[in-house]
């Protein structure tokens, strides 16, 4: 005859079993830090960063009005810096940056590189160098922020360049910008191409500031708006 274990010591294994399988099972359900924290998004840039040309440049600058169409929670952390050229932005705005460790990047320069006389070979190296530094040092183990560069637009349609000869300015903006696809394809980054935008800047003169230079408020919206559908085209969710 088999000895008869009391039915305690038998359930008493059986239910250690079930309580370490619900301790296991309670922490894999417990969210990692990463999918806890808010996202983060920095802007680079110049005066446009800054707002100048909007009715409030604080809360109407266009990567104000991204931030506001990012996911609810998102740290936004905005570099521009007025009259800035992409030597300034490499210099002063990158390693920042990379600190920030950012979820989003958004980069509008060149156009006061062009006014500044900054040769195009050292312009396409600096935003080289600008795209390098943004995505991590180990890409196999870390995923690198979604980054959308802004080319330059058709600066025949701005007031203040109308003492230019057009037809070699329009010349010299698509010469940039094609190194500026070209830049940004080699690193993976998106472009916001404004310079495609050229008849609808000249239907809308009231996207264009009282300076002539710089984009109104309306104008500002209106870039949000171009770089809020990019990175939604991109994202694997939506992000507004």
């Amino acid at each position: 005859m088999h000895d008869r274990v009391p039915f305690g010591r038998r359930l008493l294994p059986l239910l250690t079993i079930l309580c370490l399988a619900g301790i296991t099972a309670c922490q894999n359900e417990q969210p990692t830090a990463q999918s806890t924290q808010p996202g983060v998004y920095v802007a680079l840039g110049a005066s446009d960063s800054v707002g100048i040309g909007a009715d409030n440049p604080a809360t109407e600058n266009w990567p104000a009005v991204v931030h506001a169409g990012l996911p609810q929670g998102t740290k936004f952390i905005n570099l521009g810096i007025s009259g800035a050229t992409l030597r300034d932005v490499l210099q002063q705005e990158v390693p920042p940056a990379r600190d920030a460790q950012p979820q989003w990047v958004t980069l509008w320069s060149g156009v006061n590189d062009i006014r500044a006389g900054v040769a195009l070979p050292t312009f396409t190296a600096q935003l080289d160098e600008v795209l390098s530094q943004l995505v991590p040092a180990d890409a196999a183990q870390a995923a690198g922020p979604m980054i959308v560069v802004l080319n330059i637009p058709d600066l025949r349609q701005l007031p203040v360049f109308r003492v230019v000869d057009p037809v070699l300015l329009d010349a010299t903006v698509r010469q940039w910008n094609r190194a500026i696809a070209e830049t940004a394809a080699r690193h993976g980054a998106l472009v916001v191409d404004l310079y495609a935008r050229a008849p609808e800047l000249a239907a809308r003169p009231e996207y264009i500031s009282a300076d002539g230079f710089h984009p109104s408020t309306a104008g500002y919206r209106r870039i949000a708006e171009l770089v809020l559908a990019i990175m939604n085209e991109h994202a694997a969710a939506p992000v507004q």
